[in-house]
């Protein structure tokens, strides 16, 4: 069994600006049982767009609560009543059996209902006399339930699939001891429960014929409801006012079970709970803004867009470019079917191009500026200018379907990058079904918004780039790629630090943390700026005092970077100071009459001291040869408890797969090599 809320407003349609995130369609909700039958429970205009998603043939089963227009008016415009490959079968309260042609002879339709095209077989309907549809294990109970509303109605109580489905129609509890009893009956035991609940008790109208959610919550929750879903929304019920209620309904406490939600359209309900569904209101743009506006590395940067685009699109893989010249460079993956997205970084530092061209999709809608949103790539048109690339898929065994690929753009209009989805899985099922054009709406939304928090990632790279040539002057080895190396190699060892050390680890401060050791870690040797040239460039060996002056770029840079102790100035003066240390003690500087051993180091200081030894050795130098990274692990094999932290050098150890991977991403210039080699 599944439910789908189509039409959650009440008394009158309100599609406006303010009520586009919950919606603005009246009472109507898809039943979906797992034998294959369909149901409707009332036919507001939120039917219409039900019915556009159904496919040229079949059958449906239609229950009408009440006469009044927000529950009827999308009858007219649904689909199967306009074709004759479908049967409806309309049940209605038997003392609106006439209702359709009543509706016709007033002229509120140009066409009479016997002229409708669909095979509608009408079914009066009354309270107490239970219908069944099917048969043997499939068979469906319905049971209508008188309510109460001025000029009358009814609930239904449908029985399938060994579970309860609950539609109160318009109903009243009245807040006596009788209307309240009336409505823990009606609930008892129901797995999804979708009710009135126009009001709350602060506005609500005595005699109008709607109910306060506050009473179906406590009527709920002595009945062993599992999911209740107040609908119904009065129609002046902005966003950000049902906003405001569903996160007083995730506050409330209850006994047992009992789950409230405040219905949106498009929501889906199983028995056990919304499938699938991250609860979220109309304001998760601006909430999601503020979250990233936390991140300065691009990486991480990207891993939140991606996920987020993912979860509002229910994508199972997705991928961002960026633009760079004429290519587009791959930037950041994920694949829920063939990697946890917890092992996405590796796939941060692939050196994937692909030129911006029509023949490409991506390319494509770099080129054109035009999103993509295909419900096959295997499928695609003749004529279309743009083909799909399997070789991922047949290399993988992965399976592409679906694809929604949007552009984005920098302040100047220009592409910037490209958002890739692929793959959205139907709720019920797991397969891949196309992009729906509200999951369009969204990404578009998601993709134009982030461009700022790209470009604020870049120019942040771009100032730690600025402050390296500055060093890099001074030093040949201070290039800007060994600062790229050294703050992956540094974010990925404390990544695997940490999931070692917990047994759960809190995701969400992994990515933070990463994000802010990337940056700080590339400024290590930023002190180097203060150091003679004639003691950098020596071709030859120190003396003491030379070795003590080129000692005092730690206290130089740390002098340098000092700042908020809070921020990433005060993780990266803590490198730069410290990352000569050694955990035996007998590392510098001295700090404070001292010089610290062990975990007395800054944690960040000792992650670094292992990237930028590593990195040093794997890198060839116009003094020596590179090193194989077997040859470097072994070194922080044997140096481990001396000179580096011996846990951090074994999480080292495990990262053999994704260091080579940091290495091809950020290559040295190619004079830099050529030095090495002279």
């Amino acid at each position: 069994m599944e439910a789908i809320m189509r039409g959650v407003r009440g008394s009158i349609a309100n599609p406006s600006p303010d009520t586009a995130f919950y919606g603005g369609n009246t009472s109507c909700v898809e039943l979906h049982t797992d034998g294959g039958a369909l149901l409707f429970f009332d036919a507001g205009t939120g039917l219409r767009e039900a019915g556009d998603s159904l496919p040229g043939s079949g059958e449906c089963h239609i229950f009408i609560s009440h006469g009044h227009a927000d529950h009827i008016m999308g009858l007219w415009f649904f689909k199967p009543v306009h074709s004759p490959e479908w049967i409806v079968h309309l049940h209605l309260p038997d003392w609106l059996v006439h209702l359709p042609d009543h509706f016709h002879e007033a002229g509120f339709f140009p066409v009479s209902f016997s002229m409708l095209k669909g095979k509608i077989l009408r079914h009066p309907v009354r309270a107490g006399e239970n219908l069944s549809i099917g048969a043997g294990k499939e068979r469906i109970l319905v049971q209508p339930v008188e309510v109460r509303h001025p000029g009358g109605g009814l609930g239904y109580k449908v029985h399938a699939d060994k579970a309860l489905f609950v539609y109160s129609g318009d109903h009243e509890i009245a807040g006596t001891t009788e209307s309240l009893a009336e409505a823990e009956n009606f609930l008892r035991g129901a797995d999804i429960a979708v009710v009135d609940a126009m009001y709350g008790r602060e506005d609500y109208t005595p005699g109008w014929g709607h109910s306060a959610w506050e009473d179906w919550v406590e009527a709920a929750a002595r009945a062993g409801t599992r999911n209740l879903v107040l609908t119904h929304h009065e129609p002046r019920r902005s966003d950000r006012d049902l906003d405001a209620l569903d996160h007083r309904l995730r506050n409330i406490v209850h006994s047992g079970r009992l789950n409230v939600y405040a219905a949106r359209e498009g929501m889906r309900f199983a028995p056990s709970g919304p499938i699938p569904f991250t609860r979220f209101g109309s304001d998760w743009l601006l909430l999601f803004l503020e979250e990233i506006a936390r991140y300065r590395d691009i990486n991480a940067v990207l891993d939140r867009i991606l996920a987020k685009a993912r979860e509002i699109t229910h994508a199972d893989a997705g991928t961002i470019y960026l633009a760079e010249g004429g290519d587009l460079v791959f930037a950041y993956t994920h694949n829920d079917s063939l990697f946890p997205v917890d092992n996405a970084y590796k796939y941060a530092y692939a050196t994937v191009r692909m030129p911006i061209s029509k023949r490409s999709i991506a390319g494509y809608a770099a080129l054109t500026r035009d999103s993509l949103n295909l419900a096959d790539v295997r499928r695609l048109p003749p004529e279309a200018p743009y083909g799909f690339n399997s070789g991922f898929d047949e290399s993988t065994g992965y399976r592409t379907v679906s694809m929604l690929t949007l552009p984005f753009f920098d302040k100047t209009g220009q592409t910037s990058g490209i958002l890739q989805l692929i793959n959205s899985l139907d709720p019920r099922n797991g397969r891949p079904c196309p992009f729906t054009t509200g999951m369009e709406f969204n990404a578009r939304l998601l993709a134009r918004e982030v461009s700022s928090a790209l470009e604020h990632s870049v120019l942040e790279r771009k100032g730690i780039y600025g402050i390296l040539r500055m060093a890099e002057v001074h030093d040949p080895a201070e290039t800007g790629p060994h600062a790229e190396r050294v703050g992956s190699i540094a974010a990925e060892l404390y990544q695997r630090w940490v999931e070692k050390l917990e047994e759960t680890p809190d995701r969400e401060r992994i990515r933070y943390e990463k994000n802010r050791i990337r940056l700080a870690a590339m400024l290590h040797d930023i002190g180097k700026v203060g150091i003679s040239d004639l003691i950098l460039k020596k071709p030859g060996k120190l003396t003491d005092e030379e070795f003590a002056v080129m000692r005092g770029h730690s206290q130089i840079g740390a002098s340098i970077l000092a700042g908020d102790a809070s921020g990433i100035s005060g993780l990266s003066q803590d490198i730069a100071l410290h990352h000569h240390q050694k955990w035996n003690g007998r590392g510098y500087p001295v700090v404070n009459g001292k010089t610290p051993s062990g975990e007395a180091i800054p944690l960040s200081a000792r992650i670094t001291a292992i990237a930028d030894v590593f990195d040093a050795l794997v890198s060839p130098r116009c003094y020596k040869k590179s090193w194989s990274i077997e040859e470097a692990l072994g070194l922080l094999r044997k140096e481990a408890g001396e000179h580096f932290d011996p846990a951090l050098v074994e999480c080292m150890l495990e990262l053999s797969d994704v260091l080579p991977l940091i290495h091809e991403r950020f290559p040295d210039p190619p004079q830099k090599a050529g030095m090495a080699g002279a």
